[in-house]
């Protein structure tokens, strides 16, 4: 039997985001036993980046050739940059899959980054696995039906496999939640109070720390907030709020609100010296700041750009006695999972993916004041109940040194229990095992399916509804009636029956959740005549594409035969 063919689908791997960290242990994990072929299809990678080349797996990347030879056209690079999926891979996805030929196709991203697949004309000859990014519920009904039509579904929570079971009514193939852990560099170090000399600081103070990226659903008016209510009421002043943060960024107005809330000589931040790279903490100093290391004016804050490696960040963690992540919503938090390696006790908004990570944590939950509806997503958003939160951080600083040293070695248990990649690993080792597969390739040689749509009538039976409409369309002129009782036909319906629809990154207009992330809703005339042209493009477009196949295949076939 050959090795079953798996190509993951997410950020190029040699990145250092969240998405791209996850991709890669996973795969180092498979690669590991031997038992795969494996490859990545990797978003914000250039197609011949070394760093991708020298993989242990085989590499596609999404993006044309700036900085590596040989260099793009300018005709390439615009026809890159005209469609927001290309970044995704959309362009590129049906050229990997004939070349790659893969059993399972497997996506690490969020909605608006995996539904081409979905519309693929090559989605019958592979499994498709996601791990969505669940923050918030509701989740869109379009959201739902794309995890639905998956063959399998993970999750980074247990709270968000939950969420997915309750609202498809068990219609998702949720097979359970399989979440990352921290980098090795992240320890727990013996002496607190010497590791903070180390840093300039007094270790008279404590220091309540959080790393979250300056972005608006990073909730740092609320943390300054209760932060100034547990000031303001404990006795002993020697505390800092330590923000491993941006600052020009997305979010908010940080020196405002420090200056604000009235706390600017006990927060915190880490800025780097871009001469040795080396972070520092400093009360606020701007976005720039003069080095203790070179001396000159050139520190800036931590951003996306210069930031601190894992083991500098895992020092500036060890300088905290509790961690706190104040968002409204998280996808996972993996911060709260980097400090719980280092020993230190977390605390969290008690909402989405937080929920699961810090009762598996044992840490102190927040209750939230309320939930909000989020005008772009429809989802329910939390706002942490900051007077709770200055409670708990009192009570978390009554108690004995020692027994909060106890929580924070009973944290890294908890850690070492539930967040390892090895977990993970074997969770999608167990289900790619699961999957049968035909000997060869035999599954990309099936006869092509191929279809004339029929020409578009005069006129519909005044007694047709729309929904019959939609199903003609499908059925005659797409040529794929199984889609005819599925969430595409439903949306086709409606837009027929309001004449209006909404355009959005893929530009097809049953894409519609994903225009809430365009900043600005697409609105556009919708008829029969426009619903007639989509169907039948997208015909044209399969119709195109299983020519290209059957010939790759039996070139394929043929060099197989001189081979044997």
């Amino acid at each position: 039997m050959r090795k079953k063919r798996i190509l993951f689908c997410s950020e190029a791997t040699f990145l250092n985001t969240g998405y791209a960290t996850y991709t890669r242990e996973i795969l180092n994990y498979l690669n590991s036993t031997g038992k795969y072929e494996l490859a990545e299809l990797s978003s914000y990678g250039e197609r011949n980046d070394p760093r991708g080349l020298e993989l242990p797996w085989k590499y596609y990347g999404v993006m044309p050739n700036q900085d590596n030879e040989p260099k793009a056209t300018k005709e390439e690079l615009d026809q890159y940059h005209s469609n927001p999926t290309y970044q995704f891979g959309e362009h590129i996805f049906e050229n990997v899959c004939l070349e790659f030929l893969p059993d399972v196709v497997c996506d690490i991203r969020d909605f608006w980054m995996v539904d081409f697949i979905e519309r693929s004309p090559y989605r019958r000859f592979f499994k498709w696995a996601l791990m969505p990014t669940v923050d918030a519920r509701p989740q869109a009904r379009q959201w739902l039906a794309t995890y639905q039509s998956a063959d399998a579904c993970f999750t980074y929570s247990d709270w968000a496999g939950e969420l997915l079971k309750e609202e498809s009514g068990g219609k998702i193939n949720y097979l359970g939640s399989a979440p990352p852990s921290a980098h090795p560099a992240y320890q727990q170090i013996e002496d607190k109070d010497e590791h903070k000399k180390s840093f300039g600081l007094d270790p008279e103070y404590k220091i309540i720390g959080t790393v979250m990226r300056n972005q608006r659903r990073k909730l740092y008016p609320d943390l300054f907030e209760a932060f100034k209510k547990f000031l303001d009421a404990s006795e002993d002043k020697k505390y800092y709020l330590y923000c491993h943060t941006s600052y020009p960024d997305l979010g908010w107005d940080i020196p405002e609100l420090i200056q604000e809330y009235g706390i600017a000589s006990n927060v915190l931040f880490t800025y780097i010296c871009r001469q040795t790279e080396k972070p520092f903490p400093s009360l606020f100093k701007g976005a720039m700041t003069q080095s203790p290391f070179s001396g000159q004016y050139g520190a800036v804050l931590s951003n996306v750009k210069v930031g601190a490696s894992y083991e500098q960040l895992s020092s500036i963690i060890n300088l905290f006695d509790l961690y706190v992540q104040y968002a409204n919503s998280e996808g996972f938090g993996m911060p709260q999972v980097e400090a719980a390696a280092c020993g230190i006790p977390v605390m969290g908004t008690d909402y989405s993916a937080m929920e699961s990570v810090l009762r598996k944590l044992g840490g102190i939950t927040i209750k939230p004041s309320s939930l909000y509806k989020e005008l772009e997503t429809g989802c329910l958003r939390a706002v942490p109940d900051n007077d709770l939160a200055a409670k708990e951080m009192a009570d978390f600083f009554k108690m004995s040194k020692e027994m909060r040293t106890n929580i924070g070695k009973s944290t890294r248990e908890a850690f070492e229990k539930h967040y390892q990649w090895d977990i993970s690993g074997r969770m999608w080792e167990s289900y790619f095992d699961s999957v049968e597969i035909a000997e060869g390739h035999e599954n990309w040689l099936q006869p092509p399916r191929k279809h004339n749509p029929e020409p578009l009538p005069e006129s519909f039976p005044e007694e047709w509804s729309t929904e019959e409409v939609a199903g003609w369309l499908l059925s005659n002129v797409l040529g794929e009636p199984e889609r005819v009782n599925t969430f595409l036909a439903s949306r086709l319906s409606r837009d027929l029956m309001y004449n209006s629809t909404t355009t959005s990154t893929g530009g097809m207009y049953f894409n519609e959740s994903s225009a809430a992330f365009d900043g600005i809703r697409h609105r556009g005339h919708f008829d029969i005549k426009t619903a007639y042209d989509q169907m039948a493009n997208l015909c044209a477009r399969r119709n195109h594409w299983e020519d290209v196949r059957v010939q790759k295949m039996e070139n394929y076939r043929k060099a197989s035969v001189n081979q044997a």
